[in-house]
């Protein structure tokens, strides 16, 4: 069948009027991949968290979001859905708004990607987002048995008196660091915070995987006498282990530790907290070393860099360029920075600046857990002997 140049471009201008507005966006944060951590090994339960994904209109018309779908797909079948109604939507929104008014976005860009996600010029807005506006949704949690290599989002809802949907998909990434890694420490000792997510670290993209390291005593505590001196501690001052071969892209070693920022012997942990709150709020107001205090950052290849962090004042060993060895000592672990006591905070991540990276989940070559009964990654309150 032949058509006149006038009915092709008539159809062509019908085909491009049926076709939907590309004036909304779907984006994430972290943009490049979801990963997950496994929740029981043996049953090959594995955990997920979706840290963000902003609805964003660009366009000059209202769009107004009646539901929101989040698919979790394996090759390009969905194998399960979670819905987000019209109600939730609005909950969702009002959450926002409230971030960003408190100014939230600003004082932890790096939980948000920096104005990656949200630009300055954006604002978190309701069900219904006009020109320049946004949807903010926040950690979403699934868990699953097997494989799920995408998730998806599906945003439904009217443009124009017109149904319409958009959507976006991000990988979803079930794997290890690609570099062998030891445990940075010698000895036995307990993670007090891991990848779990009863646990802070999880709900915090640079350190979504990292490890909290601490040691204790045979009263079962992590000090001996009152705990108020840093060296009551039993972890004070061992040395801290390069995890693998790389070299040196940052450091410091001249933050002071503040011991006031401990637990006082009669303090409530109620009282504890909220004293402690207003405090890291000023530690996060004076930047890196003002959460990590002295610390040491390690390009291994690979994207791969590996953070250790609140070590004590003047004992880091190395300088931004040196080359190390697996295993070579870098510090002592201390408690400077947004430390609540003497412990090493240990990361992976996927880029080499300590809080605008991603983290990335590490297996240990050199280690056993404690009670567990098989080979397994390091949950949150696991005892580790290091071999």
């Amino acid at each position: 069948m032949k058509y006149s140049v006038a009915a092709c471009l008539m159809l062509s201008l019908l085909c491009a009027a049926a076709e939907p507005p590309k004036s909304v966006e779907i984006r994430f944060c972290p943009a490049s991949a979801v990963r997950t951590y496994p929740l029981e090994s043996r049953r090959d339960l594995q955990s997920l968290l979706l840290q963000n994904v902003a609805v964003i209109n660009h366009g000059s018309a209202s769009f107004k979001i009646d539901d929101i779908d989040i698919e979790l797909l394996q090759s390009n079948r969905v194998v399960e859905s979670r819905k987000l109604d019209r109600e939730a939507v609005q909950r969702i929104a009002d959450r926002g708004a409230k971030l960003q008014a408190a100014g939230v976005l600003q004082q932890v860009g790096f939980q948000f990607c920096g104005t990656e996600l949200i630009a300055p010029s954006v604002k978190l807005a309701g069900a219904t987002l006009a020109r320049d506006q946004a949807l903010l949704i926040v950690s979403q949690v699934f868990a699953f048995n097997g494989a799920r290599d995408t998730l998806r989002v599906r945003v439904h809802g009217n443009v124009d008196s017109h149904a319409t949907e958009f959507a976006g998909s991000i990988p979803i990434k079930s794997e290890f660091a690609k570099n062998k890694y030891i445990f940075p420490l010698r000895g036995v000792w307990y993670v007090g915070w891991g990848a779990s997510f009863h646990t802070g670290h999880r709900w915090a993209i640079p350190e979504e995987f990292a490890l909290d390291i601490a040691k204790v005593g045979e009263s079962g505590l992590s000090h001996k006498r009152d705990g108020t001196r840093f060296d009551d501690y039993y972890a004070y001052g061992a040395d801290v282990l390069a995890a693998a071969d790389g070299h040196v892209i940052g450091a410091a070693n001249d933050q002071s530790e503040d011991a006031s920022a401990m637990q006082l012997p009669n303090e409530t942990q109620e009282a504890y907290f909220a004293r402690l709150q207003k405090e890291q709020g000023e530690r996060l107001g004076k930047g890196l070393t003002g959460i990590t205090g002295n610390y040491v950052m390690i390009d291994h290849g690979k994207n791969e860099y590996s953070l250790y962090a609140h070590l004590q004042p003047g004992s880091v060993g190395v300088h931004v360029g040196d080359q190390v060895k697996a295993g070579a000592v870098i510090g002592k672990l201390g408690s400077s920075g947004n430390s609540t006591e003497p412990h090493l905070h240990f990361h992976v991540c996927d880029k080499p600046d300590p809080l605008m990276c991603a983290g990335i989940p590490v297996n240990f070559s050199n280690i056993t857990i404690q009670w567990a009964d098989l080979p397994r990654p390091i949950q949150s309150g696991d005892v580790v002997i290091v071999k």
